[in-house]
């Protein structure tokens, strides 16, 4: 695996609405929801890719998931309706509210395309692993490591959260970041998350003091123009790629079971670079690729989902119950699991670790055990293995598989019948 890929691990886990970029705060994995906290409305990273939140239930206080919405359309609201409707990705079905009589079009870049080496399809894994990517992640080429690359409002929006963060987990010389949450109306929005620092009217009302979670705050909401500066962003040792996430609460997205996600931030992620005025947009597509930050011809820009149904492809949950990013674990085996082939053909399998700390799979085409996670289907096992561990599964029925997860090669785990049982 590449440096670059390594490197991914410590950085790329922040998702969803209401994000936490941390690994599990204790080295089994262990939640802190559920548990008894003591200052209501206190907020925490907890595992990757969730925030918690310290509320009262009844006469106790507790640690409880983070939810929150995001923007939703201002009733008549017509703003930008004098630029044509975006031609959508023939994967994409996002289209305008019924307030609205077309949707918001990016007339600006975010960033300039001559920094950007590659940026990765939503519908991927984090790099915690076991959860899916609602986002893009923008990577800048190496050769402007250090400079800091202006990043710009892509249309005329508005910031209503932001929060400055720096994790409980982070190394002592990572410098705190923002996370960037604006309202562009007619139900869309969009995030940023790994800003390295703020200007202009963004840093007038970001919050100053550093806090454990990226997690919005409310800020005086403050009109941003399409093409102002909002920030920049420094590729570092620790720092491989920011995240670019767009909302449109117009379309949900499809799962198969969607009780699983019901509460989640998963359900209205769409492709970003669709809102792009055509010679934009063009440009975006033609960088789009696999989650190590390499371009692959002819990558479309993903979509959120479940996996692909009758194979062991995408998530699993380790009951019909489970509710996503609400993270237990027993032993080795994470609450929800993701098994995923990006499109530069890499394996990826995340949420099962024999090892410490947090481990996702890497197997790489060429490697002996590689074979493609849409190509194992009902009644087929395989095994995979890396560098630490293997993972065993076989899909006895279409939402049903059974794992099993253990150190060195395939030859050395126990038989399947030892391992968990997971769900669609």
């Amino acid at each position: 695996m590449s440096t670059p890929s390594l490197r991914l691990l410590s950085v790329l886990t922040a998702s969803f609405i209401v994000v936490a970029i941390t690994i599990a705060p204790e080295a089994n994995g262990t939640s802190m929801l559920g548990k008894t906290c003591t200052k209501v409305g206190a907020q925490t990273g907890d595992g990757p890719g969730r925030t918690v939140v310290c509320k009262k239930t009844g006469k106790k206080t507790i640690w409880q998931i983070m939810i929150m919405g995001g923007s939703l359309p201002k009733p008549g609201s017509t703003e930008n309706t004098n630029l044509p409707t975006p031609t959508i990705s023939p994967t994409s079905t996002i289209s305008p509210t019924p307030t609205c009589t077309s949707l918001p079009v990016f007339t600006d870049d975010f960033i300039d395309p001559k920094y950007v080496r590659g940026v990765a399809a939503i519908g991927g894994q984090t790099g915690s692993g076991g959860v899916i990517a609602v986002r893009s992640y923008i990577f800048p080429s190496n050769e402007f490591e250090g400079q800091k690359l202006p990043i710009y409002a892509p249309v005329t929006m508005t910031l209503t959260q932001a929060s400055l963060y720096k994790l409980t987990s982070a190394s002592a010389t990572y410098q705190p970041e923002y996370s960037l949450y604006f309202d562009v109306g007619c139900g869309i929005s969009v995030k940023f998350f790994h800003i390295k620092g703020v200007v202009g009217n963004v840093a007038k009302v970001a919050p100053k003091v550093p806090v454990p979670s990226s997690a919005g705050q409310p800020v005086t909401p403050t009109k941003i123009a399409a093409g102002e500066q909002i920030g920049w962003y420094e590729l570092g040792e620790n720092s491989v790629a920011f995240d670019f996430w767009v909302d449109n609460q117009a379309h949900t997205n499809s799962f198969i079971v969607p009780s699983h996600f019901a509460t989640s931030n998963y359900l209205h992620s769409v492709c970003p670079y669709d809102f792009y005025i055509p010679n934009k947009k063009a440009i975006w597509l033609a960088k789009l690729g696999g989650e190590d930050g390499n371009p692959v011809a002819g990558t479309d820009c993903g979509v959120v989902n479940q996996g692909l149904a009758g194979t062991v492809d995408g998530m699993w949950f380790v009951s019909p119950d489970t509710k996503t990013d609400q993270l237990t674990w027993d032993g080795f085996y994470q609450s929800q699991i993701m098994l995923h082939t990006d499109p530069s053909g890499t394996i990826r399998i995340g949420g099962l670790n024999a090892t410490q700390p947090i481990h996702q799979m890497f197997i790489n085409t060429g490697d002996t055990t590689w074979s493609k996670t849409t190509d194992i289907t009902v009644g087929a096992s395989h095994c995979w293995s890396d560098a630490k561990q293997s993972v065993k599964v076989l899909l006895t029925t279409a939402t049903t598989m059974s794992v099993v997860v253990g150190l060195g090669t395939c030859n050395a785990l126990p038989d399947i019948s030892t391992g968990k049982t997971y769900y669609r």
